[in-house]
């Protein structure tokens, strides 16, 4: 019996031992086939009450960052002319500018040198003719100026507002006392200054006097004036802050009529394509004659002016008399009402609500008309 029991006990052990075996195979077949499951099914489905409503959407990494609009300020040049707003150098930044009279009949055609104007001022005087007057920091690398003509009291008391240094050729009898009265100029003829300019033999006198930037920087610094504009200059007008625009006008304009005379006229055509106008004179582009380019601006200013005719010793005398009036300022297609005013020496110009003029960054043309013939400035579309 004793050997049966023990035989019945080797038998158990025997099934028990199967039967392990068993499950241990049962199990590692069972890890198999689990790790032969996608990773992603290996998740465990959420009941009801686990699932998160409405949830939002995570940014991936690669994503762009999200850019909102709402609280941005644009960023202002880090130094820009004070003319044209424009970002400029350091140096540039407060460069004094030189302002340059040039005659303007067709024996001054072209002229030399103007498509470099920061400001393009534009003055009628005697015999219904006009003077233009290129305000620029950026003359000293140009190879020829000119024809230089002769300037007027009424025009220097308005380019002394740029802060400029005046160069011309002459004055009229009655602004020859006063224009050297606290004022840098560079007159060719009552300061005997001969080597500022040369005569251009191609041309006929005298429509023919001409000069450098070389020779200007040459004359500034024989008289020691200053080359950097003066401490709180303040511009004739605002520019917008960084890269905004100026806000639009009140009415379309894209082709503009200036008339200064019966004879004297100009015309400014919008170019969408490059926001700028282009000026036409006796009708074809007005060009520079260095680069054969036409003279285009981003704003385009015009303000009437009263004016007064009288005799003097050189025969009959024109003027502008500076006590302010209104005006056009045209920028982007667009035309708005705009007022002048000279206080205290500095001509400024004005918005509808009195405020500085805000003009987009960019070359700007300002012309005086005479406010007795309101059918001078027509806008024709």
């Amino acid at each position: 019996m004793k050997v049966f029991k023990r035989r019945n006990s080797l038998a158990g052990l025997s099934i028990f031992a199967f039967l392990l075996m068993l499950l241990v195979i049962g199990s590692f077949a069972g890890c198999e086939a689990a790790s032969m499951i996608p990773v992603k099914n290996q998740q465990a489905t959420p009941e009801p009450d686990d699932r998160i409503v409405s949830e939002q959407p995570t940014a991936k990494e690669t994503d762009p960052p999200v850019v909102t609009t709402q609280d941005e300020i644009p960023e202002l040049p880090l130094f820009f002319n004070p003319l044209t707003g424009l970002e400029t150098t350091e140096l540039a930044s407060v460069s004094r500018p030189v302002a340059v009279s040039f005659g303007n009949t067709s024996y001054s055609l072209p002229q030399f040198g103007i498509g470099r104007s920061d400001v393009l001022l534009e003055f009628p005087i005697e015999n219904g003719a006009t003077r233009l007057v290129m305000v620029t920091t950026d003359y000293a690398t140009l190879e020829k100026i000119g024809g230089i003509r002769s300037t007027r009291d009424y025009i220097s008391d308005v380019v002394a507002s740029f802060d400029a240094i005046q160069v011309y050729a002459g004055t009229s009898d009655v602004s020859a006392s006063v224009l050297f009265e606290n004022r840098d100029t560079l007159d060719y003829l009552t300061q005997n200054l001969q080597s500022l300019c040369y005569r251009d033999t191609s041309r006929i006198m005298p429509h023919n006097l001409m000069t450098t930037g070389s020779l200007i920087e040459s004359e500034i610094g024989k008289l020691g004036y200053r080359t950097s504009i003066r401490d709180g200059f303040v511009s004739p007008f605002d520019f917008p802050e960084g890269s905004k625009k100026a806000p639009a006008g009140d009415s379309p304009a894209t082709e503009i009529s200036v008339a200064f005379s019966g004879t004297q006229n100009a015309s400014f055509s919008y170019r969408s394509e490059t926001g700028d106008y282009v000026r036409c004179q006796l009708g074809e582009k007005q060009i520079d004659g260095i680069d054969r380019n036409p003279l285009s601006f981003t704003n385009v200013i015009v303000l009437y002016s009263d004016c007064a005719t009288y005799e003097s010793a050189n025969g009959s005398e024109f003027s502008l008399t500076l006590n302010g009036g209104n005006g056009k300022y045209f920028s982007d297609g667009t035309a708005k009402d705009v007022s002048w005013q000279m206080v205290n020496g500095e001509f400024t110009l004005l918005d509808s609500a009195g405020n500085r003029l805000t003009v987009n960054r960019g070359t700007t043309y300002i012309g005086f008309i005479r406010v007795s013939d309101p059918a001078a400035l027509t806008v024709i579309r």
